[in-house]
């Protein structure tokens, strides 16, 4: 099979990037892969070792882009005899794809990574409500479909009745086995000894992530359990604003900032409780890794809750910007830790049964999805 995919995602041109490194071992799995990326001027043309090719946009405006991929596309069409086009979001990426299967006929497989039908998606901002409804026009015009959750496979069905034999619901690879295995290089408790308890968060530092709402439950937390420390992992343009409510809500003592980090199994594996206060997910990778390494977790409704983390069983799970279950959900894991110690038990083997055991099945899953797209032709 020979494929052209159309994303967003310029990491794709750093060379040592994980993105690069997925796209590379995808060009493994196609008699060709043709990768066109949404880029502003100044990118070029490159081939990567295992044969894929990736085509910049550079195109001089926002708008341009949709429509520079497929000037780039319609090209690579004709001169590489693709079989199949796939799109890595059914908005930016996916009006491009569209007008390319309108184009040539080609089967279009869209991949659906973010909860585009959370109505908490389409009210981050302008962008994402423009995001919602070209998703809603993208979508029924798609052949086969990837999604990375139940939650999102169940929106397909009762949204635009897209039978499951057009879905496959393939989760992002996390490496279970390295995370279980992986020695932390510190422990946070030594790092952090004036804390008696400490809750992780990792995260882009962003609106959608409700930072704000972990503040406002913490500073309830700390009511009961003073020595309690909130330590965040990761980085993004709220920083500032975080640090300001840090001070505003008088936390300074209590949280860390810590930046972006690579070790995260380290966190994970010390830490006492994973938390996650996100407005939507598509899937919520952070917490099937803490989960895999063993971390307690209390996450609001969104991505793998539900699926993976089940209230009262494999974690605490809340509704989205409720601030009292919020609350109480956290000092009951503070009270009883010996109890969400067993429930992450639990959470460890549904892990288990739920991600691939290894990348080179998890390859070939991701492959029979785009199959899909020709058998529904």
């Amino acid at each position: 099979m020979k494929l052209l995919v159309i994303g967003t995602d310029v990491a794709i041109f750093s060379k040592g990037s994980e993105a690069r490194a997925r796209i590379d071992a995808y060009g493994r799995l196609f008699g060709g892969l043709h990768v066109i990326i949404y880029t502003r001027p100044g990118f070029a043309l490159q081939t990567l070792a295992s044969g894929a090719v990736l085509y910049p946009t550079n195109s001089h405006r926002f708008f341009r882009r949709p429509f520079d991929a497929v000037r780039i596309g319609a090209k690579v069409i004709r001169e590489q005899g693709i079989d199949c086009i796939s799109v890595q979001d059914p908005a930016e990426s996916g009006l491009a794809g569209w007008f390319l299967k309108r184009k040539t006929g080609l089967p279009l497989h869209i991949q659906l990574h973010a909860d585009f039908f959370s109505p908490y998606f389409r009210s981050n901002s302008w962008k994402e409500r423009l995001r919602y409804w070209l998703a809603r026009f993208i979508l029924p015009r798609g052949d086969a479909f990837r999604v990375v959750s139940e939650r999102l496979r169940r929106s397909l069905d009762s949204r635009f009745k897209i039978p499951d034999s057009r879905i496959a619901v393939l989760p992002i690879f996390v490496d279970r086995e390295r995370i279980a295995q992986a020695r932390p290089v510190f422990n946070v408790h030594q790092k952090y000894p004036e804390f008696d308890f400490i809750i992780l968060m990792a995260s882009r530092l962003v609106r959608e992530k409700n930072i704000a709402l972990a503040f406002m439950a913490f500073r309830e937390l700390l009511r009961e359990f003073p020595k309690t420390g909130l330590v965040i992992v990761g980085d993004g343009p709220g920083r500032k604003n975080l640090e300001s409510r840090i001070m505003n809500h008088g936390l300074a003592a209590n949280v860390r900032l810590e930046g972006l980090q690579d070790d995260l199994s380290t966190y994970y594996k010390t830490a006492d409780l994973y938390l996650l206060t996100s407005n939507f997910e598509g899937y919520g990778r952070s917490v099937v890794e803490a989960a895999a390494a063993g971390c307690p977790i209390v996450m609001t409704d969104v991505g793998v809750a539900g699926e993976i983390i089940r209230d009262g069983r494999t974690g605490r799970v809340v509704p989205v910007g409720d601030l009292k279950a919020l609350v109480r959900a956290l000092i009951q894991a503070r009270r009883d830790h010996p109890a969400m110690r067993k429930m992450i038990e639990r959470a460890q083997r549904e892990v288990l049964s739920r991600q691939p055991r290894t990348r080179e099945k998890y390859l070939e899953m991701y492959r029979e999805s785009f199959e899909r797209a020709l058998i529904n032709e």
